[in-house]
């Protein structure tokens, strides 16, 4: 075997370990931090219009996935998802605070915090993605409070809140 051969074989050696062991972490990872290779997650959508005070009921679907489906992707996308419907800032600006608690089988309630969206006055459309990471592991009935606030802007000048409402999301996860 010429020098040439015998260092290109050096170097290949350990570039084959790191891409084995690189696969391996990939593959052990999601199922040992989902606690199993299944993932039930919830999608809670409901619609709210800023501009008439109103929001929709919301639904939730429950579905299982693969740990790795949902650490890759579903959570990569964040826990709330907002979509404009139709919004235009010509009548004034809205700050909407949407406060999410969670209540559990055991009758515990998790507040998972609040996100504020900020745009014109329209009408929006929301998914919540929970799941393990939001306390959503076991089976049972599960209700989500939807808490939203809405302040107005109108030229520059804060305005007092439009209107509170709370959307409230009940599914089971089987």
């Amino acid at each position: 075997m010429s020098a040439a051969a015998a260092k290109k074989a050096k170097r290949t050696g350990p570039l084959i370990l790191l891409v084995i062991v690189v696969a391996g972490v990939v593959l052990v990872i999601p199922p040992a931090l989902a606690g199993g290779l299944m993932v039930p997650v919830s999608k809670v959508g409901f619609s709210e219009t800023t501009g008439s005070l109103t929001a929709t009921q919301a639904t939730a679907n429950v579905s299982l996935i693969t740990a790795y489906e949902y650490y890759f992707s579903v959570r990569a996308g964040g826990m709330v998802r907002t979509s404009d419907t139709t919004v235009s800032s010509s009548s004034g600006n809205i700050s909407i605070i949407m406060d999410l608690k969670l209540t559990n089988p055991s009758g515990q309630t998790v507040d998972l915090g609040n996100t504020t969206i900020s745009g014109g006055l329209g009408t929006r459309t929301h998914a919540i993605y929970l799941s393990i990471d939001q306390g959503v592991r076991v089976s049972g009935s599960y209700s989500l409070n939807i808490a939203l606030s809405a302040r107005v802007t109108v030229l520059g000048v804060l305005g007092a809140t439009l209107y509170s409402r709370t959307v409230i999301a009940t599914f089971t996860v089987s």
